[in-house]
């Protein structure tokens, strides 16, 4: 199939508030990056400079691009835009070719006739001010979002872009992905789906084969269908005579090879051929790569039974992960960070990720390289935080986006779970006015009706965290739920709200820390740095003033931890970054602790989409918080965590997430004295935890303990701090580097 790929250089204007006479421009790319690399705008991350932005939102703008198209380049052709954010129009020589309304989409337009082959020809892209386009549609009653965030509702571009609290607000758009022309071929594969029969304890599995070509021949009884998977020694072959362009099968596989997430055996992954012949000659061969599995999710709502666990082929799942936000604020850049970042979540152990509902739909390299390496994913649809409008035109819109999605992304094992939301549900709950997380069509009508037709065997969730009817009727919120987002009050993080939360499942928790010093220097202007109340640039950086109580809030968590108010940068990012690892660490062993009883956790997040103060483990610029350490360390296979303090004592948990049962002895001293306060030996069943014993130790004293144990390959380390706050910074920094040493 032959290909024109038209990245590169473009020329880009616009009108409106701010004239912007004709300037190159990048594809991909974002019209923010245009204005600052042609010196009409300073650096969008730097200082308080996002504020500049406000202007150019009024404005519309034009890409163009004059291209020489070859005189053999094929008479039926698409030109294929796989991201325009987001209004747009499209000409061909000045003809139009067609229009663009959702950011999170492929478009697609035959342009046969519109194409000079063997001459010159123009692209021109009209993208619309999505302010000025909000303005002319009006929304009902129903509809509701964030202060700031009301344009966004009919809008089909990233909601974080209006600005959230983990993103700035930049919403010029631009073309983000691909421009490319693509010959469209006479025959070929629409769409197929390999999907796993239900037949528990069956040695033979059985693949539901559904599949569409298109072809331009009109009878049906010579065409010849052939699947021939490989994986490794395991190998499956189906052929038919096809009697129609679409088709149903069952093809049988001996000695599959399954998919397993990580820690719980191998990712294997089938490639498949898909060929359809006709009177012997070949008419195409399409190629897919699939793995072999099931996941279920055991649900149960009943306070006293809360229960929120994956299962893939049987097994329950202890999920250790975290929220996948944008890789980068402005989305042509995610390609260059998302591998890196993706390294950051297999390094630190974790097993699932959730991409998260007010970005982007991620690109295929993400999901492939999830399949290859075990990362379940749990993938929210595009909507959070709003009620989004329900009248037919929206619907209908929104019913393309999740079609596309889904055909797109359900061949994938990594996918295990749908969500239909971000804390639509939650929003509803809250707002006291009549409102009910039932009456949302979008999650409880449309996209079931889709997933019921093209992926009915993956589970769905309406919304994170979902408010059933039951609970509903119960008048109750989304605490009540055995999936909870745990924020509350962000006080000191063993509170009760943190320590005796009762939520089986994690999906959101987080805790603020400081990024490193020379992060800040790369961001804040030298006078700005210091300190941080009430200034101007550290509050513009918390993405919007809405979020300014984060200063104040990581000066808070410091007080409380250490009793002190820093005197330096240094201190406070020293302190700040202490407080979060302890914070972050607590939430995952808490967890891990409680195994069944809890079975995951999706802490919030790995990494910053653009410089600020947050949650997220690594900043902007790939420097590592101290907390990464400690969750890394914390998110083991096989680790040994020292329970709360009670009765006088701590207990000694083992939390062994292999498949395996492990035998081994564990130590647990005084850092500081070298003094053992606890040795013994110990077995742990596969999958499961196991009480190694206890110790007692005064709760009012402050000592830095250093767990090590003996297990042949799973042996490791940890550590705890006992007693209660205020801690010695001082000390806290030197304790840090026998913890350091544990490796």
């Amino acid at each position: 199939m032959k290909q024109l790929l038209l990245n590169g250089r473009w020329l880009l204007s616009g009108t409106g508030a701010v004239d912007v006479p004709a300037i190159p421009a990048e594809v991909p790319g974002n019209i923010e990056l245009d204005l600052h690399r042609n010196g009409i705008i300073p650096d969008p991350f730097f200082g308080e400079n996002v504020d500049l932005l406000r202007p150019f939102e009024f404005n519309n703008w034009e890409y163009e691009r004059t291209f020489e198209l070859p005189a053999d380049f094929p008479a039926q052709a698409d030109l294929v835009f796989e991201g325009v954010d987001c209004l747009a129009e499209i000409l061909v020589n000045g003809k139009p070719a067609g229009k663009a309304d959702n950011a999170f989409l492929r478009h697609r337009f035959a342009v046969d006739d519109l194409l000079q082959r063997g001459g010159s020809n123009t692209v021109t892209v009209r993208i619309a001010s999505p302010v000025l386009a909000a303005k002319n549609i009006p929304l009902d009653h129903h509809s509701k979002a964030q202060a700031w965030n009301f344009e966004s509702l009919r809008i089909r571009k990233p909601a974080h872009s209006y600005g959230w609290d983990i993103a700035p607000r930049m919403i010029l758009g631009g073309l983000w992905r691909d421009v490319r022309l693509e010959e469209r071929p006479e025959h070929a594969l629409q769409c197929c789906y390999f999907c796993l029969r239900d037949q528990p304890g069956a040695k033979e599995k059985q693949l539901c084969f559904s599949w569409s070509f298109r072809t331009s021949l009109n009878y049906w009884d010579e065409f010849d269908l052939d699947v021939t998977g490989r994986c490794g020694e395991s190998e499956f072959h189906f052929q038919r005579k096809a009697k129609f362009t679409s088709g149903f099968d069952i093809i049988p596989v001996r000695n599959p090879k399954l998919w397993y997430p990580a820690g719980y055996g191998e990712q294997n992954l089938y490639e498949v051929d898909i060929r359809v012949s006709h009177r012997g000659e070949e008419l195409f061969t399409a190629h897919r790569t699939i793995g072999i599995r099931s996941v279920k999710l055991e649900y149960d709502e009943t306070p006293e039974h809360f229960k929120f666990r994956f299962r893939v082929n049987d097994i329950p799942v202890m999920v250790k992960g975290s929220n996948w936000v944008p890789a980068d604020a402005l989305h042509s850049r995610d390609r260059e960070r998302t591998i890196p970042i993706l390294e950051l979540f297999r390094e630190l152990g974790c097993n699932m990720l959730r991409v998260w509902g007010g970005g982007v739909y991620e690109s295929p390299e993400f999901y492939d390289y999830c399949d290859r390496h075990g990362i379940m994913i749990w993938q929210d649809f595009m909507t959070g935080c709003a009620f989004y409008p329900m009248d037919e035109e929206f619907m209908g819109r929104f019913r393309t986006e999740v079609k596309q999605v889904v055909l797109e992304l359900r061949q994938h094992p990594a996918l295990v779970l749908w969500a239909g939301d971000n804390e639509v549900d939650q929003f509803a709950a809250h707002t006291f006015d009549g409102r009910k997380p039932s009456h949302n069509r979008l999650t409880r009508e449309l996209i079931p009706q889709v997933l019921h037709r093209l992926d009915p065997s993956r589970p769905y969730l309406p919304s994170s965290p979902y408010i059933s009817p039951a609970v509903e009727a119960r008048g109750e919120d989304d605490l009540h739920s055995p999936e909870q987002h745990v924020w509350g009050p962000r006080d000191y993080f063993k509170s009760p709200f943190y320590a005796a939360n009762p939520a089986a499942f994690i999906s959101e928790t987080g805790y603020h820390g400081a990024p490193a010093v020379e992060s800040l220097r790369k961001f804040l202007s030298p006078e700005k740095l210091w300190p941080g109340h009430g200034n101007s640039e550290w509050i513009a950086h918390c993405t919007t003033p809405v979020y300014a109580y984060r200063v104040e809030l990581m000066y808070r968590q410091i007080r409380e931890f250490f009793g002190i108010e820093p005197e330096t940068l240094e201190e406070f990012v020293a302190a700040s970054q202490i407080v979060q690892a302890e914070a972050k660490k607590f939430f995952v062993e808490n967890v891990r602790a409680h195994k069944w009883e809890k079975s995951g956790i999706l802490w919030w997040n790995v990494m910053d989409c653009w410089p600020q103060f947050s949650d997220a483990v690594v900043d902007y610029y790939f420097n590592r918080k101290l907390a990464f350490d400690y969750i890394r360390r914390s998110q083991k296979p096989l680790q040994v965590i020292l329970g709360e303090w009670a009765n006088w004592g701590h207990r000694v948990i083992v939390t062994n997430d292999t498949l395996a049962p492990v035998k081994g002895s564990v130590t647990v001293s005084d850092a500081d004295t070298g003094e053992i306060l606890f040795a013994g030996d110990f077995e742990v069943p596969a999958n499961a935890n196991a009480d190694a014993g206890r110790f007692d130790l005064p709760n009012g004293e402050q000592r830095l303990l250093l767990i090590r144990f003996e297990a042949g390959a799973l042996s490791g380390a940890n550590h705890y701090l006992t007693g209660r706050p205020p801690y010695s910074l001082e000390r806290c920094r030197e304790w840090g580097k026998k913890i350091a040493a544990l490796g």
